[in-house]
């Protein structure tokens, strides 16, 4: 009787996979320079399904679970398309498409963001012309590509943002959300995330969801979770030893790997260096794994604060307990050990520490 509970169990498992999976037929157009079109579940690295192209035409089909987000590669050129139902056919030469009025409406949203594709490729390519130039005039074009680059990268979120904002009524902001989660913060996230939208249960929100649940547990207001950790020389020690004694502590999690970690760092020894006199405090928590690569950071870097670790990489402690899935980041705590601000970096952190000090 057991098991034949368990092969009905069994059996009704798969039907209900089976149920979710639809068919996808994508057919299309695609200039003559493409040999080959390839089909990616967004988010995944490796290929689902894969067409030689044949007089720039090309014909794919499979199955995938219904309204799955499907990505076309088609040499240079990505297309994002849901899998719901409905044959799609796509022009990537006329930029043109049949399908779902919803395949539809995400394609016709994509179309004002290629121009920034063709932008951000051409000043790469000038980046990676004038990076091993070590002259003043090579590091001074260096900087100002960078900084163009940052333009554009701002200009695109904002027309991200704006169609995400546009499309609440219906899935595409699954789409954009999943690609720029990382770069929004609490309020925006949770304006986002409402419960009762439509693309609020779609697999491709999980990342998004859990950054939502990990800024909630660095939430200004809330209280300092502690963390017992060894210092560089091996001995144990609590955070506890410097938060909540009456002192404004920046925790800084950060690690010597981590390129935009030690691109920030001068800027939190300066503002040491400030106002430390005044009582502030910096406590570096690392995600390292290399005891012998985080002390050497610490001295080349000069960080002449209390430094500590467990040397767990990502499976640090401090990433459940802050909610940390990404680094730099840091949390500025009053006197009382309460968290009043999280991730200030480059002029937002002199600025909070001027509103603090007054200086």
């Amino acid at each position: 009787m057991k098991k034949l509970l368990v092969t009905a169990l069994s059996m009704m498992a798969a039907i209900s996979m089976q149920a979710q999976e639809t068919a996808y037929k994508i057919t299309g157009t695609v200039p003559t320079t493409v040999s080959k079109v390839y089909l990616y579940v967004m988010g995944q690295r490796s290929a689902i399904d894969s067409a030689a192209v044949s007089n720039g035409k090309f014909e794919l089909s499979g199955k995938q679970n219904l309204n799955e987000i499907l990505m076309l590669d088609a040499g240079n050129e990505g297309t994002a398309c849901f899998n719901d139902g409905m044959p799609l056919n796509l022009n990537l030469v006329n930029n043109t498409i049949t399908g779902s009025d919803l395949n539809k409406k995400l394609f016709e949203c994509s179309l004002p963001l290629k121009k920034y594709d063709a932008t951000t490729k051409e000043i790469y390519d000038e980046y990676e012309k004038v990076a091993r130039d070590n002259s003043e005039a090579g590091k001074a074009k260096a900087k100002a590509l960078a900084e163009r680059f940052n333009m554009v990268r701002d200009s695109m979120l904002n027309d991200m943002l704006g169609i995400i904002k546009a499309n609440k009524d219906n899935l595409i902001p699954a789409v954009y959300l999943s690609q720029i989660y990382s770069v929004l913060d609490y309020n925006e996230l949770k304006d986002l995330l409402n419960p009762s939208a439509p693309y609020y249960n779609h697999p491709a929100m999980t990342h998004v969801k859990q950054q939502l649940a990990a800024f909630e547990k660095r939430m200004p207001g809330k209280m300092f979770t502690d963390l017992t950790m060894n210092d560089t020389e091996g001995k144990q020690r609590k955070l506890s030893e410097w938060c909540g004694k009456g002192n404004y502590v920046l925790v800084d999690f950060w690690a010597s790997w981590c390129g935009p970690c030690r691109q920030e760092m001068p800027n939190v020894v300066a503002n040491y260096e400030k106002y430390h006199a005044k009582g502030f405090e910096v406590v570096g928590v690392s995600f390292d794994n290399n005891g012998d690569a985080w002390k050497a950071a610490i001295k080349n870097i000069g960080m002449k604060w209390p430094n500590i670790s467990d040397l767990k990489g990502w499976k640090c402690a401090a990433a459940p307990a802050y909610g940390i899935n990404a680094i730099p980041a840091n949390v500025l705590l009053d006197g009382e050990g309460k968290i009043v601000a999280t991730d200030l970096r480059g002029e937002d952190l002199g600025e909070k520490l001027k509103e603090v000090y007054g200086f």
